[in-house]
């Protein structure tokens, strides 16, 4: 249902780039792209004397091929800047685009108990949430199962923050290579990762993709929970299999390199249903180059911002390609949820996308503190140093009898401070997808004085951690006032399996005007447990999950259709809604009973793709009597 294939609106699309892009000013706190990196593909001219030639030029240090396309990721020098580099790639004739690294974020009748709160499955007005719904505001799923529940051979890959890989109502619909042997350290089939038994974590770069963020676990039950099982809830296609590949971190971002990355292995193994439920404002010839090139279907979340795609491009929603599917978000009466994204052109259907109740990923706690005891010197393996040490412990104004880990218990913090505090080693050994959490108030001179959180195996050797406070990244420490008590994450998944981690707050002033410091409290270090728990979740990313689950009961229904095809049955197959009109380009929610029926009146040929008779059911029309591919 998308516009017909331009060809010089792609052409302008790249020119625009690699000749005309300038990309925006991104500050330490709130980058849009990677700092340090490029993506470029070279034409296949270019020898390695050429390339080597351009890394020279440009002040960048090496250059990484992503699986076996012509796209390397440039890793610049630190004298080099991303605008300086693009300008030189950009003017060489042995380049086809040079682009920025960009960063993507995340936009959730059987006997499971939690069934009836499933609104989106099965719609009887039921009130969910607080929300009376519409009946039949759903996806037909429960008529669709009557048909078809979702075969074992086929393979949805979710890309995304990963999966809790122990979720008792997930572990049962997990893939698992079959030529691989679990916790050998040897790579059994030669693909180039080690012990890839049921996916991997491109974020860390090992072999478990366990989830940290909770997105991709709620997104991969919508797609497949384990149903009819007697606990928790049903996913769309029960029987399909999961392939979880982590590509974002603990604060549901991660770049356009490692998505790549995790797309080429999906593909590698025999995914043909890609669920993408994430995207961001630039761009990227090389995330598009990657996905049009892959004999997969695409479902992506349309985003969040409430906004129309022709005025504010999504990607890789946005992308024109004929494998790739946007999805909106509908609510319990078959509207347009507030947030959804929309547009008449780039998004194809909705999808319930509101109070959408799935899997929560399980945690545990393996070390906490919360400075009860009221001493810092008589906390074991607590220590304190640098220039303007006055840690200690004290509560914040207004706060006199708390107890918390104060940077000045007794004034306002030093000028041209550089101090520390330090925990006791912690044990990560048998930790996944680990985050420290704390609770934070305070102030300092903004944007001048900063709290930064380290971490070492050592001791010696340290990194400081980007900082997560509410929904806004902190890059480069936190600085300003925090007038209330904030909760504050960092990912320390890097460092699982570590049996030695140790962590530091860190305080830097200048010489100018000070403040009454930062106090912390409530740390806690917790990684990935068994626990039957679940949430209710909204966005466009729920949207996704469920058209993810049609399109793998459509490939179960019909192994033969290609990813446009059952595009096409998805598109033509759902209910027109009068409310949805003018929101997306079939003017459709999705309709998991009348797609399974379409797909059984296709007639292949080699020239387009035939549709014979039509659908039945409520919701406002039929399908098209013939859908001709594009360039057909």
């Amino acid at each position: 249902m998308r516009m017909p294939f331009n060809r010089f609106a792609i052409v302008a699309a790249v020119t625009a780039a690699i000749g005309l892009f300038s990309p925006p000013m991104a500050t330490a706190q709130e980058k849009v792209y990677v700092e340090g990196e490029l993506l470029v593909k070279y034409k296949t001219t270019a020898n390695a004397r050429a390339r080597g030639l351009l890394l020279q030029a440009a002040g960048a240090q090496r250059a990484h091929p992503i699986a076996d396309s012509r796209i390397h990721r440039v890793i610049l020098g630190a004298d080099a800047t991303v605008e300086q580099a693009m300008a030189v790639y950009a003017n060489d004739p042995a380049v086809e685009f040079a682009e920025p690294n960009y960063i993507l974020t995340a936009q959730a009748v059987p006997d499971d108990p939690s069934y009836g709160l499933l609104w989106g499955l099965n719609n009887t007005g039921q009130v969910v949430s607080g929300y009376v719904g519409s009946p039949g505001a759903d996806i037909g799923a429960q008529s669709a199962w009557d048909v078809n529940t979702g075969s074992a051979t086929v393979l949805v890959a979710v890309v995304d923050t990963g999966c809790d890989m122990s979720h008792p109502d997930i572990v049962e619909s997990l893939w698992t290579n079959p030529d691989e042997i679990d916790g050998n350290g040897i790579d059994d089939d030669g693909n180039g990762f080690v012990d890839d038994v049921h996916g991997w974590d491109f974020m860390d770069d090992d072999d478990t993709p366990q989830d940290a963020s909770g997105h991709g676990t709620h997104v991969a039950g919508i797609i497949a929970a384990s149903s009819d099982n007697g606990r928790g809830v049903a996913g769309t296609a029960w029987n399909v299999k999961l392939l979880p590949l982590r590509f974002m971190d603990a604060f549901s971002q991660g770049t356009t390199s490692d998505a790549i990355l995790a797309i080429t292995y999906a593909v590698a193994q025999g995914a043909r249903i890609i669920n993408c439920s994430w995207g961001g404002s630039g761009y990227s010839a090389s995330l598009n180059s990657a996905m049009t090139n892959a004999d997969a279907l695409f479902i992506c979340a349309a985003g969040n911002s409430g906004a129309n795609l022709d005025n504010a491009p999504f990607y890789p929603a946005g992308f024109t390609a004929d494998n790739v599917l946007s999805v909106a978000a509908s609510d319990q009466m078959d509207r347009i949820c507030w947030f959804s994204n929309y547009s008449t052109t780039k998004v194809d259907v909705a999808a319930p996308g509101i109070r959408i109740y799935s899997l929560m990923m399980g945690r545990q706690t393996r070390w906490s503190e919360n400075f009860e005891d009221g001493d810092l010197d008589a906390m074991t393996g607590w220590i304190t140093g640098g220039s303007g040490d006055t840690w200690g412990i004290a509560g914040p104004p207004g706060f006199s009898a708390m107890t918390t880990l104060a940077l000045n218990p007794e004034d306002d913090y030093e000028n041209n401070a550089d101090t520390w505090v330090q925990t006791p080693p912690l044990d990560l050994s048998e930790a996944a997808a680990a985050t420290l959490t704390f609770r934070l108030i305070g102030s300092s001179e903004s944007d001048v004085d900063f709290l930064y959180l380290d971490v070492s195996t050592n001791a010696s050797t340290w990194y400081s951690r980007p900082l997560k406070v509410g929904s806004a990244v902190k890059n480069g420490g936190i600085s300003g006032t925090l007038p209330y008590f904030s909760t504050v994450m960092a990912d320390l998944g890097p460092w699982d399996h570590t049996p030695q981690l140790y962590l530091r707050f860190r305080f830097h002033s200048d010489g100018s005007t000070t403040g009454d410091g930062f106090y912390i409290d409530d740390l806690a270090l917790r990684s990935s447990g068994e626990q039957d728990t679940y949430l209710y979740m909204q966005g466009t990313s729920m949207a996704a999950g469920y058209v993810s689950g049609i399109a793998a009961l459509i490939k179960s229904a019909n192994d033969a259709l290609t990813p446009a095809e059952i595009r096409a049955v998805i598109e033509e197959s759902a209910d027109r809604i009068d409310e949805l009109d003018g929101y997306t380009a079939t003017g459709g929610r999705v309709n998991a009973d009348r797609a399974l029926a379409l797909q059984e009146d296709f007639e292949l040929s080699d020239s387009a793709l035939n549709l014979s008779g039509s659908s039945g059911g409520g919701g406002g029309g039929g399908c098209f009597i013939s859908h001709l591919l594009p360039g057909t």
